[in-house]
């Protein structure tokens, strides 16, 4: 009994011990193999079985690199040709392949595949599908090609033609031609064959593609086209005009022509530009405008605004051909004249842009009577600083700018200081007298603006019209007013006046900086000096004093504050010597000749 036992457990465990073996070999089977491509997979006539994903796609692109290159041998009614796959684009899908091959024996439950496993084991032949793509409408013009080099009598398919504005018809006829369609499935089948076998193509007895009625139709709407003059509108320009292309210059201009190798074969209405051009071109002075320099204008609000530059605009001959056959097809027969940029202006739009001036950073008004001489002056010197330009990095002299102030620029003699004293007004000195309060102006506007001052001198006497300390005299060719731009923007100055005040105002781009003076309270007082003139006009012995003024010092103050908060301070001294003391005696006390008493 226990022999009969021990061999029923030993029957009943060998098929367990079997499938227990065959589950763990299809185990390590999948586990070795999981990223290769399992049992004998091919793509034409490359084996990727058992490769991994890398070198499998590296065997599918050679693939691909190979059909594209081998020829597809193709015989048309006794004549042979070829084609070259990529003449046509042909494109393996290498990963929809990779895919299939990499899925195989993979599909479905575990259960699935381990029953795919054991059916295929150590037997399994699978030739896997190539999906391709190419270019169906190019194959089709290579077998239209085929046809009119391959067949002797293809059907013809009519023509229409122009000359000179006359529409003339060819008529079509049948013949021998390549059925098309069949033909393309042929050959589009024939690229995934590495075999490369032959390929004949059918022929058979064809109408022509088109009728009689249908090229009628065509001259037709070429004749529509050339009938009747069209006209370009000028939309470019502020000119307004218009030009008339005349009937005979459109007949001469349109061509029709047939393309062959499209299925059926097609009409194309092409308009010849070389007439059109040569009509224009004898009218296009008068449509030429002139370049427009760009202009910076500062309104009368101070705002800072570019009128654009505009080049030279003329009309593109070259693009004439596809205005008129817009305007041909169009209801009205009107089109758009093109034009052309031109030679630019001398001052662009950039050109301004890259002057960086934003607007107003610095201004100052003084005032003075009404109606002196001095105030002609003032006027004049104004006039002639209006607009002045200084470009980073420069220096401005006001003096060199303006010119000498002369009877011949219409300057008048005025009020001056001579060797201390006011004198008015017969000396050359006085010519130009009193645009000191120009100077004055033009030096706090700078100063506000927060740029550097390099040059300038105050009055030695003290006029109370100005700003203690800050204030600017003017004299030939010195004292002068001088300027560096130390901004990163040009700068303009502009001027303003009235009758009784002048208005010097400063444009450009200090960084957004805030500027305010500072004065120190009097120190260092001094007494008047004294000069001695000799008068004729005087009595012998007789002495006429004006008295002068005192002197004294003062410092002034400039202070920046920067748009991060920081502050810089700038200072100076000026000390004003005051008038002197005029001391006016007869000539005869130069040499003490006066008589005595």
């Amino acid at each position: 009994m226990r022999s009969f036992i021990r061999v029923l457990v030993i029957v009943l465990l060998v098929p367990v011990s079997l499938a227990l073996m065959t589950g763990i070999v299809f185990a390590v089977d999948r586990a070795t193999n999981s990223g290769e491509v399992l049992g004998k997979v091919s793509a034409a006539d490359v084996d990727v079985g058992g490769l991994g994903r890398e070198d499998a796609l590296a065997q599918l692109l050679e693939l691909e690199e190979r059909l594209a290159a081998t020829p597809v041998d193709v015989r048309v009614a006794g004549r042979e040709f070829s084609l070259v796959p990529s003449e046509i684009g042909f494109d393996l899908d290498e990963d929809a392949i990779l895919s299939a091959a990499l899925t195989h024996g993979r599909e479905g439950s575990i259960t699935d595949q381990f029953r795919w496993w054991i059916g295929h084991f150590g037997d399994d032949d699978t030739d896997l599908d190539l999906p391709y793509s190419y270019d169906e409408v190019q194959l089709n013009r290579i077998i239209a090609r085929w046809e009119i080099e391959g067949i002797a009598d293809p059907p013809y398919p009519g023509n229409v033609q122009v000359a000179d504005g006359a529409v003339t018809i060819e008529e079509p006829r049948a013949g021998t031609g390549i059925d098309r369609a069949e033909a393309a499935a042929l050959v589009g089948g024939a690229l995934a064959d590495h075999h490369r076998e032959p390929i004949t193509l059918p022929t058979r007895f064809l109408e022509p593609p088109y009728t009689v009625e249908d090229l009628e139709a065509v001259a037709a709407t070429a004749e529509s086209l050339i009938t009747g003059p069209v006209t370009l509108l000028d939309t470019a320009t502020q000119l307004g005009t218009r030009v008339i292309v005349p009937e005979a210059v459109l007949g001469r201009s349109l061509r029709i022509e047939r393309d062959d190798l499209a299925s059926p074969p097609r009409f194309g209405f092409v308009w010849n530009n070389e007439p059109i051009a040569d009509y224009v071109a004898e009218i296009a002075d008068r449509l030429t405008t002139e370049p427009v320099n760009a202009e910076l204008v500062i309104e009368d609000d101070d705002t800072v605004t570019i009128i654009p530059s505009a080049p030279v605009f003329e009309p593109d001959l070259d693009g004439l051909s596809e205005a008129v056959r817009f305007a041909a097809g169009s209801q009205g027969r009107t089109g758009t004249l093109p034009f052309e940029e031109g030679a630019p202006p001398d001052v662009t739009t950039e050109d301004i842009e890259a002057l960086g001036i934003t607007g107003k950073i610095g201004e100052f008004t003084t005032y003075h009577n009404c109606c002196e001489s001095r105030v002609t002056n003032i006027h004049l010197i104004a006039d002639a600083a209006d607009g002045a330009m200084v470009m980073p990095g420069e220096t401005w002299s006001l003096n060199e700018h303006v010119g000498q102030r002369t009877t011949e620029k219409g300057y008048l003699p005025a009020g001056a200081i001579i060797r201390g004293v006011l004198y008015c007004c017969d000396d050359p000195i006085n010519i130009g007298g009193g645009t000191s309060q120009f100077t004055t102006t033009i030096y706090n506007a700078l100063f506000f603006a927060g740029l550097d001052i390099v040059e300038h001198q105050p009055h030695s006497i003290y006029f109370s019209r100005y700003p203690e300390g800050r204030e600017a005299t003017l004299g030939w060719p010195k004292p002068d007013i001088v300027l560096f731009n130390n901004l990163e923007s040009a700068v303009i100055i502009r001027t303003e006046y009235t009758d009784t005040s002048i208005t010097v105002k400063v444009f450009g781009d200090n960084g957004g900086i805030r500027v305010e003076a500072g004065l120190s309270e009097r120190y260092n007082f001094t007494g008047p000096r004294q000069v001695v003139e000799y008068n004729p006009d005087l009595a012998p012995g007789q002495e006429k004093v004006t008295p002068g003024t005192g002197g004294w010092s003062v410092d002034i103050y400039r202070y920046i504050t920067y748009p991060d908060g920081t502050t810089t301070t700038e200072e100076w001294t000026w000390h004003y010597s005051g008038a002197y003391t005029k001391i006016e005696r007869h000539p005869c006390f130069r040499n003490d000749t006066c008589p005595e008493d």
